[in-house]
């Protein structure tokens, strides 16, 4: 049998123009991203020991020497020692002076082999420097005190007087000390005699035995009291 090609080819072709629409579906390949991992960020932590460590606990802390002994003083510094370890105590315009009973003192005052107690912030890890905001000199045994007793010796300027219960005191006068007698009248030096029985008011310094910055000092002896008159 004899196959009609032409025939053949229209059969094959017609249901397309009759069906345009009919397409055969192309598949849509739609492209997956591979998955990115999210970096691991690690953070980096520093050894809190050695250096570091000790920075922590001692840069910028309070700080406290008891009973430290100044061994020089140079300028607003001061060194001290104690139990074989030498420290730096520096001080500004805000460090507090205070002699041993709590006057106000300054570092003028201040002496080698003074023993003194320092509050502060430490400067350095090692604790050995400190910035200090208070410093009590015991040695420097000051406060107010009045004294009574005898004129010993006498200058222009200084008296000795001998006291019941504190032995001598060395008196040191100034120019704002007011001299005055048994009424509160005003008087001056070359008034005061040796014997004369005195009253002294001014800041004490018990490791030296003496009285400075006196205010006061009153003669008992002046005006001197008229004898009793015998009675016939």
């Amino acid at each position: 049998m004899k196959i009609n090609t032409k025939k053949l080819t229209s059969y094959l072709i017609f249901p397309l123009f009759l069906f345009p629409w009919i397409k055969t579906p192309v598949p849509v390949v739609t492209a997956v991203p591979a998955d990115v991992p999210t970096p691991v960020v690690v953070p980096i932590k520093l050894k809190d020991s050695g250096i570091i460590g000790k920075i922590k606990l001692a840069v910028g802390k309070r700080g406290w020497i008891e009973k430290g002994t100044v061994a020089a003083i140079s300028g607003t510094t001061l060194t001290l020692t104690k139990d074989g370890v030498t420290y730096t105590v520096s001080t500004d315009s805000n460090t507090i002076f205070r002699r041993r009973f709590g006057g106000k003192s300054s570092i003028d005052e201040i002496s080698v082999n003074d023993t003194v107690n320092v509050l502060g912030k430490w400067q350095n890890e090692e604790k050995t420097q400190i910035l200090a905001t208070h410093i009590r000199d015991l040695s420097i045994q000051k406060r107010h005190a009045t004294f009574f007793g005898t004129v010993k010796t006498k200058t222009d300027t200084t008296l000795v007087l001998t006291t019941v219960n504190r032995g001598e005191q060395t008196v040191t006068i100034n120019t704002s000390t007011k001299l005055v007698n048994r009424k509160m009248e005003e008087i001056t030096m070359w008034d005061i005699e040796v014997g004369h029985r005195i009253r002294v008011k001014g800041i004490w310094d018990l490791l030296n035995k003496a009285i400075s910055e006196v205010t006061q000092i009153k003669d008992f002896n002046i005006p001197i009291q008229p004898s009793p008159t015998a009675t016939p």
